[in-house]
């Protein structure tokens, strides 16, 4: 048991151990590793806590990438919903690994995936941008032509990556509408272009048009749209299964 000092301002830091003190073992865990290929999802147990470190029953025959961090999602009845841990090695057939954060029920943190969205959307004018919108949101028209891209992306609740033809810059202010799978309707939204760049040509799908890469961070999206992006999420990680 960790001892915790007093902070300047009467504060008691909270440690990484101490929020997982709500935690029933053994525990069913979902164990996912987005950046690998194909993605990772494992399922196992959760078998023992020391501090800031759990150990993991997973199937044989699973190999763990070196160094890396993972998303491990806890069963409904575990006391907490989901940790990010770093892989520390394998001792007396466990695996071990390291809290390295624990996401508050209101943020949790999903990984990048990939999978079909519906897209469309146009570059709002730089001059009068807040006007644009403003009105945008309230239901406005494309102010500029709308664009749809191959329905194939890379996607979270934060943000897109999509492959289309040069239709904006880094910088620009995009409006947006979103159809998620199995979602009951489209949502509006704007998005910030984060970065724009050309595909090399090796790298092309021969199926569609596109020549760039365009990675959008959201600006202004309904907490309901990120929900469903969230549950989205989670379809795909259950198909891996």
């Amino acid at each position: 048991m960790c001892k915790l000092g007093a902070r300047r301002g009467g504060r008691i830091p909270v440690t990484l151990a101490d929020m997982m003190t709500n935690l029933k073992l053994p525990a069913q865990v979902s164990l996912v590793h987005a950046s690998s290929v194909p993605p990772l999802l494992v399922k196992g147990r959760c078998v023992a806590q020391s501090g800031d470190e759990l150990s993991l029953e997973l199937p044989e025959g699973v190999e763990l990438p070196a160094s890396s961090n993972f998303i491990l999602d806890f069963a409904g009845d575990a006391g907490i919903n989901r940790a990010i841990v770093a892989y520390l090695g394998r001792r007396d057939g466990k695996v071990l690994v390291k809290i390295t954060r624990v996401p508050t029920a209101d943020k949790r943190e999903y990984p990048r995936m990939n999978g079909g969205i519906v897209l469309k959307y146009h570059v709002l004018p730089k001059a009068n941008l807040e006007e644009a919108v403003d009105a945008w949101l309230n239901g406005g028209r494309a102010v500029a032509p709308e664009h749809e891209p191959d329905p194939f992306m890379n996607f979270s609740v934060t943000g897109l990556a999509f492959d289309d033809v040069e239709t904006c810059t880094d910088g620009d202010r995009i409006a947006l509408v979103l159809t998620i799978p199995k979602e009951p309707h489209a949502w509006r939204g704007t998005g910030h272009v984060v970065r724009v760049w050309r595909i090399p040509i090796d790298e092309r799908d021969d199926t569609i048009d596109a020549t760039h890469r365009v990675a959008v961070e959201f600006v202004d999206l309904p907490d309901e749209a990120r929900v469903a992006l969230g549950r989205h999420t989670e379809r795909i990680q259950e198909a891996w299964l």
